[in-house]
C-alpha cells in the first residue's frame, strides 16, 4: 500500500471545510480522485449521498465500506451588516463552547475569514439521540468587512491539519478521517488485479452531525441493496480502555444500538488474522458508547451492519479536561492499521477460513458435543 500517498489524502480531506448540508468541497475532492479511475462510477441517489463501484457492479451481497462527509459546523443564515453573519451549528458541541470563541468562515474560493462568536440562541431539541443537542443560531463578528452568502461554512479556528509523530491535529477527524480511510482502501483494491470481480462499494453520506439524515434518507430511497455486508467507518471519542494508538476498533455496538453479530464476528476474525501475520497490527474490540453512528442507522433499516472505528481525541473538537476547543487528533498509524483492515476484509470476507461463519460454528459445536444431552 502506498502509506505516504494515504497519509497526504489523509491531511488534505480532513482540511476540508464541510457541514450538514454543506458536503460541497468532500464531494467535490471525490470527484477529482475518482477521475484517475476510469473503471469506477459514481452515483449519487435523490438525497445526494454518493455511491463509489465499478462500473457495472452487480452482485447479491455486496460489501459497502461507508463514511459520511459532514462535521459539526456553522452553516450561514443571514448576513446581518458588513461585519456580521448569523448562523446555524449543525451538530452537537455543548453550548459551554461557544461563548466568544473563535470561527473562520469559507466563501467561494476566498481565503478564510476570521470572527468571532458574539450572541447565543439555544433552542433545546428534546428528540434527539442522548439528550443533549439543541438547535443553536448564532451571531459572528468579523473585525473586517466581509464577503458572506447564505449557505457559506464556518468551522472552529483551530488552525491548519498537521502531523506530530505519530498524532494527527485537524479541524474534522470525525468523519474525514474514515472517509480518507475508505478512499484510501479503495484506491488499493482498484490496483490489484485480482480484486477485479470482488463488488466492494463506497457509500459516502451527508449530514450525519445533523440526526443521520443521510443515512435515514439513503435507507428510504433504497440506496443500499438488500443482501448487502454494510461496514459503517466512524471516528469516536476514546476512553482510557480504547486508547489512541492502539489501533483501529471493531466496534460491536454504540450508544444507541448493538451491531450484527456475525458480521462483527467475522471482521473480527479477520484482524484476528492479519494481526497473526504482522506483529505490528494492532486491533481493539469495543462497545464504543460515546456516540451513536450509521450503523444504528442502517440496522434498524433491517441491513446487516457493523462498525470500525478509529479512537478520538477531543471529540467534536472538544477538549473536556481544559473547556476549550481544539483540534480533533487520531493515532496515524491507527489509521494505517484501518486501511490494511478494510483491504483485507474486502479480500476475506467471504473466505470461510479467513471469515468464518458464526452460526456455522455454533451449528458444528453442538454436533461435536450434542451427545452430552443425552
Amino acid at each position: 500500500m502506498d502509506t505516504a500517498q494515504h497519509r497526504d489524502w489523509l491531511l488534505e480531506i480532513t482540511s476540508l471545510p464541510t457541514a450538514s448540508g454543506r458536503e460541497d468541497r468532500v464531494e467535490a475532492w471525490v470527484r477529482r480522485w475518482a477521475k484517475r479511475h476510469p473503471s469506477i462510477e459514481i452515483l449519487a441517489d435523490a438525497s445526494g449521498n454518493l455511491t463509489v463501484q465499478r462500473r457495472g457492479a452487480a452482485s447479491a451481497n455486496p460489501i459497502y465500506f461507508t463514511a459520511h462527509m459532514d462535521h459539526p459546523a456553522f452553516v450561514v443564515t443571514e448576513l446581518l451588516d458588513a461585519r456580521r453573519v448569523r448562523a446555524e451549528f449543525r451538530g452537537t458541541v455543548h453550548e459551554k463552547y461557544f461563548a466568544g470563541a473563535a470561527v473562520v468562515l469559507y466563501h467561494a474560493d476566498l481565503p478564510a475569514q476570521p470572527g468571532k462568536v458574539v450572541d447565543f440562541d439555544n433552542r433545546p431539541d428534546k428528540d434527539n439521540f442522548g439528550g443533549n443537542d439543541s438547535d443553536k443560531y448564532l451571531v459572528i463578528a468579523f473585525e473586517r468587512d466581509v464577503v458572506a452568502a447564505a449557505g457559506d461554512v464556518l468551522t472552529w479556528d483551530v488552525g491548519q491539519a498537521r502531523i506530530e509523530g505519530d498524532r494527527l491535529f485537524t479541524p474534522a477527524c470525525d468523519d474525514l478521517a474514515g472517509l480518507a480511510a475508505a478512499i484510501s482502501a479503495y484506491d488499493t483494491l482498484l490496483a490489484d488485479p485480482a480484486q477485479d470481480g470482488v463488488d466492494v462499494r463506497l457509500l459516502l453520506t451527508r449530514a450525519e452531525e445533523f440526526g443521520f439524515i443521510g443515512a435515514i434518507a439513503a435507507m428510504k430511497h433504497g440506496t443500499v441493496p438488500r443482501g448487502a455486508r454494510v461496514i459503517a467507518l466512524e471516528n469516536s471519542k476514546s476512553f482510557p480502555e480504547s486508547p489512541i494508538g492502539g489501533g483501529p476498533i471493531v466496534r460491536v455496538g454504540d450508544f444507541t444500538s448493538t451491531f450484527d453479530p456475525g458480521l462483527t464476528y467475522r471482521v473480527g476474525k479477520i484482524a484476528q488474522q492479519v494481526a497473526a501475520e504482522d506483529a505490528s497490527f494492532r486491533f481493539q474490540r469495543k462497545l464504543m458508547a460515546g456516540g451513536t453512528c450509521e450503523a444504528s442507522v442502517y440496522q434498524s433499516y433491517g441491513h446487516t451492519a457493523t462498525c470500525i472505528c478509529l479512537p478520538l481525541g477531543n471529540y467534536h473538537n472538544m477538549n473536556e479536561p481544559e473547556g476549550r476547543i481544539e483540534a480533533e487528533t487520531i493515532s496515524v498509524n491507527d489509521y494505517h492499521g484501518l486501511v490494511r483492515l478494510l483491504v483485507q476484509v474486502a479480500r476475506w470476507l467471504d473466505d470461510a477460513k479467513k471469515a468464518p461463519d458464526l452460526r456455522e460454528r455454533f451449528d458444528g459445536l453442538y454436533e461435536r458435543r450434542k451427545r452430552v444431552l443425552g
